[in-house]
């Protein structure tokens, strides 16, 4: 015989039933922390719920598949053009990231500054004459032998006194400047 149900409890029920998305769109891709993650328009939603989601929670592989051949013909649509196109300094200080950095590879960091007390990456594009912001933090997890690389440019090495010498004086002397880890 069957309960008598309440009708909190019937709502709770219906409540519990796993809601499927549906994705209508891609309309972007990044790397994220070393994961693959798709900018994503949902069927039946508006633009402000557009939402990044893991490439391993999507089950869209059609979707995909056209999203990355559009993207790699629009690809070889910018290399074949010969005229070369600038960021204007006016996007390049907002906080919009460009769609360079969704589809193409790093290939050096030119040179980095603060914007709006955030580290940011000058990026030279590999088979590309174009550049771009990007965030140290998105670099770091996305291209982080790149980011290594340029780190490595930037040090200088002291060629002064030997090691030895160093550490025999700053052993003796109660003002020295050289910090031992």
């Amino acid at each position: 015989m069957r309960k008598k149900q309440t009708a909190k409890q019937r709502k709770t029920e219906e409540t519990t039933e796993v809601q499927e998305f549906v994705v209508e769109k891609i309309i972007r891709r990044r790397i994220f922390n070393g994961r693959v993650e798709y900018f994503l328009k949902w069927k039946g939603f508006t633009d402000a719920e557009n939402t990044w989601e893991p490439e391993d929670n999507l089950d869209c592989p059609g979707l995909i598949e056209e999203f990355l051949r559009d993207a790699h013909l629009s690809r070889e649509v910018e290399e074949e053009q010969s005229e070369q196109e600038f960021i204007p300094k006016e996007e390049m200080e907002s906080g919009a990231p460009t769609d360079l950095s969704t589809y193409l590879e790093p290939e050096c960091i030119i040179g980095s500054t603060d914007r709006k007390g955030e580290l940011m990456f000058l990026v030279k594009w590999k088979n590309s004459d174009e550049v771009a912001l990007m965030s140290a933090r998105e670099a770091s997890a996305r291209c982080p032998q790149v980011v290594i690389d340029f780190y490595e440019q930037k040090l200088t090495w002291s060629s002064g006194l030997p090691l030895d010498s160093l550490l025999s004086e700053k052993a003796t002397s109660k003002t020295g400047n050289m910090a031992l880890c």
